[in-house]
């Protein structure tokens, strides 16, 4: 919609076939998914695409901190088709997370995020943003200087 509210353009379509501009039946394709991967199957029916948002980079590896979820072995053996050692590794994750909660209501102790801060928005409800440190760290990178539980 342009500044007086009337309609640009029109979008419609479905994710297996495709993005449309403009009014059937005479829109204009302006996306089709890409081809399935060999085997799809064994990765949840997604696009290379899909597959391929979560690869660890090995040279963005180092900046990255030990937060990020590409790390998590039990997604990656999702990833490689391995179902049980996903379930396996997923029921070890979510006991350090338990035992991890547990320590700190027993001991009183907060989460304190390291990345970012509750705010009060425009419209009077709690919002989470950036606080920058993430950024700060990713330059030097300096992740390695973070104190970090055991996550996986």
């Amino acid at each position: 919609m342009d500044q007086e509210g009337k309609v640009v353009h029109r979008l419609f379509g479905k994710w297996h076939e495709g993005l449309y501009c403009g009014v059937a039946p005479s829109a204009k394709c302006i996306w089709r998914p890409g081809s399935m991967p060999t085997n799809y199957e064994l990765y949840y029916g997604f696009t290379r695409f899909a597959i391929e948002l979560n690869e660890l980079d090995p040279v963005l590896k180092d900046l990255l901190p030990p937060t990020d979820a590409r790390f998590r072995p039990d997604q990656r053996f999702l990833e490689e088709g391995n179902l049980e050692a996903a379930a396996a590794e997923k029921q070890r994750v979510e006991e350090l997370q338990r035992s991890r909660r547990r320590y700190m209501e027993e001991n009183n102790l907060e989460h304190i995020p390291k990345f970012f801060k509750k705010v009060i928005d425009a419209n009077q409800r709690e919002a989470w943003v950036s606080n920058d440190t993430y950024w700060e760290l990713r330059k030097d990178p300096g992740f390695s200087k973070v104190d970090s539980p055991v996550l996986w």
